[in-house]
């Protein structure tokens, strides 16, 4: 993908491509007003038809070129982390446990020839894009969707056979839309990790459900029952953030797992609650405590897709810590410095990322796990400053023993300000400023971290990371590149499965 503001090109290219022509019926209710209790007790049609109808009407052809490019994007950015982050803590351990329990070889462990039951290996393929937290963000309500949609889009594909690359695709935007939509309409405004959610998991096993239940061709009863069936299951709390455990990378696995299951299941017959987002203990009612809005939630359905608004991460570290490597690597840079130049740092953050990235000071200065590291601003400021950058090195248990690391980690304090608050919700700026040994100080502020939609990465950046990724999996430069070009023309493939095939790699230890 070229360097350019996704945003603007998103208007041209509906403009060229032509709106989603929903039928009246369908359309009347998305331009429904907001209306809070609608469906609970009353009647009315849950607004949970109204997503399925819009699933199962959109073809590819009606998906704008800008959303085609970026859902390629997330697929070449999910297995390349996916395949790096296999064999760290959480992952491998589940990985071996789903080798082990074995079952009908159905889909690909990624990067092994090993199959399993699908949604195992949706559960397993999950778990590796989340664990080096390098995969997708959606800025607005601070969701990850590829790491639930493209391992269960997938291990779908896998079960079926000769899934088309085009109905991948379509498959994994569509549920990267819903998983967005449902976030942005529960309480909106206010932020799901302060309500205790991890977002990315409890809107994922609707969005699981939703790809899975796509390509497996369900009619509209069944997929009510597939996200009937998910909603029994949807769970996803912040306490592994705040423990630093390996849970937290564990959240997109079970939701990548219960997608898919809900959509076979579903297949078979077994029918799910109707009721799944405004039933009197529907979604939105039990999780959100009526707190929603259905203008949000169907605002622009078939003309404007959260694929839109998706950032992707230069950095393997918590999307709002960006901002904070940005400005370090910025101030390096700009005024060439070294570790040794720098008497004290004080960094800025927004109510938003200080309790998360900042405090306790203490603790976030001498990070001891992988997760803590992730979610340290200290750490990734210092890594920046000593080393010139923020790499996946950095974020192994040998980096945390770092003398000269953490010497630098010792120098950082951190202060709230609210005015570094993104309106409108997302991650927040940061301002750096570095007290220098010879008497200046040097400050800069960055509001719009490097990968979001307004500050894109490069075709070119996209590609390198993924060169990195495979690299450090273990995969040969040669076969990284063949398996890069065939994601890049996935949209001329008859069999999507064949990627899985491309990525195993050649005397990789299979479990």
């Amino acid at each position: 993908m070229t360097a350019m503001n996704r945003r603007a090109f998103a208007q041209t290219s509906l403009m060229a491509a032509g709106a989603l022509a929903l039928s009246p019926a369908l359309a009347s209710t998305a331009a429904a007003p907001a209306k809070p209790a609608v469906g609970i007790g009353s009647g009315a049609p849950d607004a949970i038809l109204t997503l399925v109808d819009y699933c199962l009407q959109t073809t590819y052809e009606k998906l704008p070129a800008d959303v085609v490019a970026v859902t390629k994007n997330q697929i070449v950015d999910t297995l390349g982390i996916a395949l790096a982050g296999a064999r760290e803590p959480g992952a491998l351990e589940l990985r071996e446990f789903a080798m082990e329990m074995g079952g009908k070889p159905e889909a690909r462990i990624w990067g092994t020839d090993v199959r399993v039951p699908a949604q195992d290996a949706a559960r397993v393929n999950a778990t590796a894009s989340h664990a080096l937290d390098f995969d997708d963000t959606y800025e607005r309500s601070v969701v990850h969707p590829a790491v639930i949609t493209v391992p269960a889009a997938f291990a779908t594909a896998d079960l079926l056979g000769k899934v088309s690359g085009k109905d991948l695709i379509t498959a994994i935007a569509l549920g990267t839309d819903v998983a967005c939509r449902l976030a942005n309409s529960s309480q909106p405004g206010v932020d799901g990790f302060k309500l205790g959610w991890h977002n990315t998991s409890i809107y994922g096993y609707f969005a699981s459900a939703i790809v899975a239940g796509k390509l497996m061709g369900l009619d509209r009863d069944q997929l009510v029952s597939a996200l009937g069936i998910v909603l029994h299951q949807v769970a996803g709390n912040a306490q592994a953030h705040v423990d630093g455990a390996l849970t937290k990378r564990m959240g997109p696995g079970f939701g990548s797992y219960a997608g898919v299951m809900a959509a076979r299941l579903a297949q078979r017959g077994v029918r799910g609650a109707k009721g799944v987002l405004e039933g009197i203990r529907g979604f939105y009612h039990q999780y959100h405590n009526r707190n929603y809005s259905r203008e949000i939630l169907f605002e622009g359905l078939g003309t404007t897709y959260a694929a839109q608004g998706l950032s992707f991460k230069p950095w393997p570290s918590c999307r709002g810590s960006h901002t904070a490597a940005d400005a370090a690597l910025q101030l390096v840079n700009e005024h060439k410095l070294k570790a040794t130049d720098v008497e004290a740092i004080t960094i800025y953050n927004g109510p938003g990322e200080y309790p998360l990235l900042d405090t306790p000071i203490e603790k976030k200065r001498v990070p001891t796990t992988v997760v803590e590291a992730q979610f340290s601003n200290p750490w990734v400021v210092a890594t920046a400053l000593v080393d010139g950058k923020v790499g996946l090195e950095h974020f192994a248990p040998a980096a945390f023993k770092r003398a000269d690391l953490l010497a630098v980690t010792q120098r950082v304090t951190a202060v709230e300000d609210a005015g570094l608050a993104r309106p409108g919700g997302g991650p927040g700026g940061t301002r750096i400023e570095m007290r220098l040994k010879d008497g200046r100080t040097v400050s800069k502020t960055v509001s719009h971290a490097k990968g979001e939609p307004n500050n894109p990465m490069s075709r070119a950046e996209f590609q390198q990371k993924f060169m990195d990724c495979t690299a450090y999996a273990g995969m040969g430069a040669a076969q990284a590149t063949s398996l890069l070009q065939q994601i890049e023309r996935l949209d001329t493939l008859a069999d999507a499965g064949a990627l899985t095939a491309a990525a195993v790699i050649p005397g990789a230890k299979q479990a």
